[in-house]
This record gives structure tokens, C-alpha cells and sequence, in this order.
């Protein structure tokens, strides 16, 4: 067996056989393939697709390729298709962790404008995201949940082709997608899977239909696989609740497991939580899960969950109260200068561009350009209004941290990012557009 005759087989899409993507990707781990053969069986694949057949073997290649864990309890884990302001994974974990779940939750960091959950917790001093095997039990044991890197060891074979699918323009291939997601959750213990689709001008799939392909695909290859899966698909032309960036959306979260927050961050993790604790037999309808969510936001339980978790990954027990208790001073980095920006017109807030918003915080340095970049964690951007907020000309609307200078074209791109109607004739919508099982 070698590459050339496999990529020759689907460059004339033809099926590959299990074996043989068996080999492609233990020669892509083994470093036997070079970059350039790797990208072009990657390129073959998003032009020519894969069967369910293939993808199912694809991904059987990628679990198989290092190792699976197994966990105690209800093992459950919520993954995000990436968006704007997405903090859910934050005050989720805990949450359903306090509700009965068991959440060994493996995460990335972010690449281009999409922030990564890994990133906005190491904003918290002390936080450590590289655990053990060992470690990741203790965290289990302690508060029920973790958030952390994958070890070098889970689906190397997913690593192995991820970063060449960023540099030939093939993540956006539904297969490798497909692939990707459910090796890694299936390698980390899950049983119980809620995938948020986001749909939306700063989504990956920019239309509700986009996003129905790629559940439509992602839900009979996990139900093949053994893994339990629902998806929902929520709305992404705006920032999720009020802040983006790294250490400005560990405040909001906070903030919400404090049982506050903005009400789109809140019913999001709320019907997310809620629908996975149907799944685990935890709740019997998802009106009902979500309460049990709400609760434990409200009465502390969550909070606490979250105040353990972070001991558990290397913060102090002092920090780790204080951050709790919302003193964020020196717990997280502080951005050197602060500048406002005020509304040119009167009316009701219709939208705020999450693409712009996303756009200026990663100029300013909160994201990475290439993987080996060292985001500023201390950037951000705090709305100080949301959709269907009255406003007048000459009311704050937005705060910028940062570092860097700002430029002209920065503040008017801004400036431009809000819209405001005259009227209040509009209807704010959910966040939540639908599910599919």
C-alpha cells in the first residue's frame, strides 16, 4: 500500500477501503507522509467527499490512533462550533457538573478571529490547561468537570492533518469536520454529545441550511459510532452577551455563574445544559433541564463548581475565591489604556456586527495570526448596550481595551459596526433556532 495509489483512487472518487485510511493516517502520525501528500489526500477529500462509510472509518482511524479514556459517572460534553463572545463552555461545565454530570471537557485555542476557550482561561492566573491523565481524574473527582488541552496522545491522528487542513483551505470540508469533531469526543470519554452549530455572518456555516448539512452529516455518524448527539443550531451575526475577547469574557462568566449576565449568554447555556441533561436521563423534558440549569446558576452550586475546578488546574484557593467573588484585580491581565465610543444617533439598538468587533480585537492583538503567536489576553471589548436597547446620540455604547495604538480606520470600523433604527418596530430573537436529533 502506498499514498500515491490512494490519492490517485480518490482523486478518480473512488471509495477508500477501511484499511486504507487506516494507513493513511498512522503514516501521517508516523511522519512517513510528507506535508504535501497529507494536503493533497486532504484536498482530494473536500473536493471529491467522503461516504459515510469512509468518514465513519476515517474517524474510527483517528480514535484508534492514540488513546481513549474512559471516566466514571455520566460522562457528557458540549462542543461549539465557534463564534464571537463564546464563553458558553465556562459557566456550562460547572453548571452540569452540579446538576450530576460528569464533564471531561477538552478544548482548543482560538486560530484567526474565533477566540479559544484555553486561551480565556489562561487569562487566570495560575490556570493550567496541559493536565495529566491523572490529573484530569483528579479534577473529575474534585469538581466534576475540567477544561484542558488534549494530551499529545488523544487522536494524533486528527492533529496530524488539522493544522495542514488550516493552510489548504480545507477545514470547511463537512467530512473531515465530521471526522475531527467526533474523534476527539469519542477518545476523551464522552457518551453524551450537544453540538452548537453556530449560523451566521461570523459563523463557519454562514446559513441555517449550512448548518442543517453539517448536523444533517455529524448525527447518523455519531449514533453509528456509539455516541449520543444532539444539535443545535443558534443564531451567530451578533456577539454572544457583552464581551469579547480573553480576560473580559472570564468576567461575564462569572458574572453568570453569579446568576446575572446578559439574557442571550444565559438562555443559551441554560437550553444547552437543558437539552443535555435530557439526554443523560438527568431531566424529562428540556423546559425542566433548563430550570435545573437556572438553579444551580442562582444558588451558588455552579459558582462553586467552578471556584474547585480552577484549584484543581492550578490556581490558588485565595485567587481562585477572589476571582468568585468577582476582585479581578491582578487575577486577570489589565489592558493598558481603555477608549469609549459614543453613538452618533438616536434609537433602538437592530444589531451590532459581531465579524467587525471580532475583526478590531484580533488587529489589536486578543487572537493569534499563526499558531506559534502569544495572544494579549488582557484586549477585549465590552458592549455597554444590546439588540433592542434604546440609545441617544452621544451615549456610550462600547469600551475597547487594549494595548496597541488604535488607528483611524479601527474607530470608524467601530463606528460602523452598530446599527440603529429610528424605530423599535423589530423583534429581538432567540438565540436558539433549532434542534435535530
Amino acid at each position: 500500500m502506498n499514498i500515491q495509489h490512494l490519492l490517485t483512487k480518490k482523486r478518480h472518487c473512488q471509495q477508500l477501503q477501511n484499511e486504507e485510511l487506516e494507513y493513511f493516517i498512522k503514516a501521517a502520525c508516523d511522519g512517513a507522509l510528507h506535508p504535501s501528500q497529507i494536503g493533497a489526500m486532504l484536498m482530494a477529500i473536500a473536493i471529491n467527499g467522503l461516504s459515510n462509510e469512509e468518514t465513519i472509518a476515517l474517524t474510527k482511524a483517528m480514535i484508534n490512533s492514540g488513546k481513549k479514556l474512559e471516566w466514571n459517572g455520566i460522562v457528557a460534553d458540549k462542543h461549539s462550533t465557534g463564534g464571537v463572545g463564546d464563553k458558553i463552555s465556562l459557566p456550562l461545565a460547572p453548571a452540569l457538573a452540579a446538576c450530576g454530570l460528569t464533564l471531561p471537557m477538552m478544548s482548543g485555542r482560538g486560530l484567526g478571529l474565533t477566540g479559544g476557550t484555553l486561551d480565556k482561561l489562561e487569562s487566570i492566573r495560575g490556570f493550567t490547561v496541559d493536565l495529566s491523565v491523572e490529573q484530569m481524574a483528579e479534577c473529575l473527582k474534585r469538581a466534576g468537570c475540567f477544561i484542558a488541552s488534549p494530551t499529545s496522545d488523544i487522536c494524533p491522528g486528527d492533529k496530524a492533518t488539522y493544522t495542514i487542513r488550516d493552510v489548504t483551505a480545507t477545514v470547511d470540508c463537512i467530512s473531515l469536520i465530521v471526522a475531527s469533531i467526533l474523534s476527539k469526543k469519542i477518545a476523551e470519554g464522552s457518551k453524551h454529545l450537544v453540538l452548537d452549530i453556530k449560523a451566521g455572518s461570523a459563523a463557519l456555516c454562514k446559513t441555517v441550511p449550512e448548518a442543517e448539512e453539517l448536523a444533517n452529516h455529524m448525527i447518523p455518524a455519531a449514533k453509528l459510532l456509539g455516541l449520543k448527539i444532539k444539535c443545535v443550531i443558534t443564531s451567530m451575526d451578533q456577539p454572544i452577551g457583552r464581551a469579547v475577547g480573553n480576560a473580559v469574557e472570564i468576567e461575564e462568566s462569572i458574572a453568570c455563574l453569579h446568576g446575572s449576565g446578559p439574557s442571550d449568554l444565559v438562555e443559551l447555556v441554560s437550553h444547552l445544559g437543558g437539552e443535555l441533561l435530557v439526554m443523560c436521563g438527568k431531566a424529562s423534558t428540556v423546559e425542566e433541564g433548563i430550570q435545573q440549569i437556572l438553579k444551580v446558576l442562582n444558588n451558588g452550586e455552579a459558582l462553586n463548581r467552578f471556584r474547585e475546578m480552577c484549584i484543581a488546574q492550578g490556581v490558588s484557593a485565595e485567587d481562585a475565591q477572589k476571582l468568585c467573588d468577582q476582585k479581578f484585580e491582578g487575577i486577570l491581565p489589565k489592558a493598558s489604556h481603555v477608549e469609549k465610543f459614543k453613538a452618533t444617533k438616536s434609537g433602538w439598538v437592530k444589531c451590532v456586527d459581531a465579524l467587525s468587533v471580532a475583526k478590531i480585537c484580533w488587529e489589536l492583538g486578543s487572537g493569534r495570526k499563526k499558531p506559534t503567536d502569544k495572544p494579549d489576553l488582557s484586549v477585549g471589548i465590552k458592549l455597554l448596550c444590546s439588540e433592542g436597547d434604546k440609545i441617544s446620540a452621544g451615549d456610550y455604547w462600547l469600551e475597547l481595551y487594549h494595548n496597541l495604538p488604535v488607528t483611524e480606520q479601527m474607530s470608524r470600523k467601530l463606528d460602523e459596526a452598530i446599527e440603529i433604527s429610528s424605530t423599535n418596530d423589530f423583534k429581538v430573537p432567540s438565540r436558539i433556532i433549532k434542534t435535530l436529533c
